[in-house]
């Protein structure tokens, strides 16, 4: 798979739009368990990638809805590595996830796109109420997209996909 494709295809443990529901503000003294599930819904029509929509709900150690930042890999970072902010009212935790295992397939007819990835995270400080967080866990990502065609009919590795869905879950510990 192509480099940019692999990237775009990496995806959050964890995201969302901090709509409805409240939050719960909770310190956990010691790791405690946490766990995390939502969406995030994206589109390459434009030549880059553009989240449109993601939902997340935290419920364990932490209680809240929030959303997701896509943050840029440090450079020492492998290419099974990607980074997240998880933002929520309360403060912002900073996540790291490295897939441990990635599975995609393409119909060349629909150009209709499947993706599986399974991922172990770990937090890695944050603002606000997050400040110092650590903790691990696991999650796994299961998505769909419409990959956009080439100018021959085929479908385009080299092009962002026109639009993609991810459902993503995980659980571990949090410690705040």
């Amino acid at each position: 798979m192509r480099p940019h494709l692999r990237i775009l295809f990496l995806v959050l443990l964890a995201a969302g739009l901090g709509l409805a529901g409240p939050t719960t503000r909770a310190s956990a003294q010691t790791p405690a368990a946490e766990r995390f599930q939502g969406f995030l819904v994206a589109t390459g029509l434009s030549g880059e990638r553009v989240v449109l929509a993601t939902s997340i709900r935290a419920s364990g150690a932490f209680e809240g809805v929030g959303k997701i930042i896509e943050v840029p890999n440090l450079p020492t970072d492998p290419d099974n590595v990607s980074r997240d902010d998880l933002v929520f009212r309360e403060g912002t935790l900073h996540l790291v996830n490295a897939n441990q295992d990635f599975q995609f397939s393409l119909d060349p007819r629909s150009c209709q796109a499947s993706f599986t990835a399974h991922q172990v995270s770990s937090f890695d400080g944050g603002t606000g109420l997050f400040k110092g967080a650590t903790g691990t866990g696991i999650g796994l990502v299961e998505g769909r997209g419409v990959a956009q065609r080439a100018p021959d009919g085929s479908c385009s590795p080299d092009l962002l996909p026109a639009h993609e869905k991810e459902n993503v879950s995980g659980t571990g510990t949090l410690n705040f």
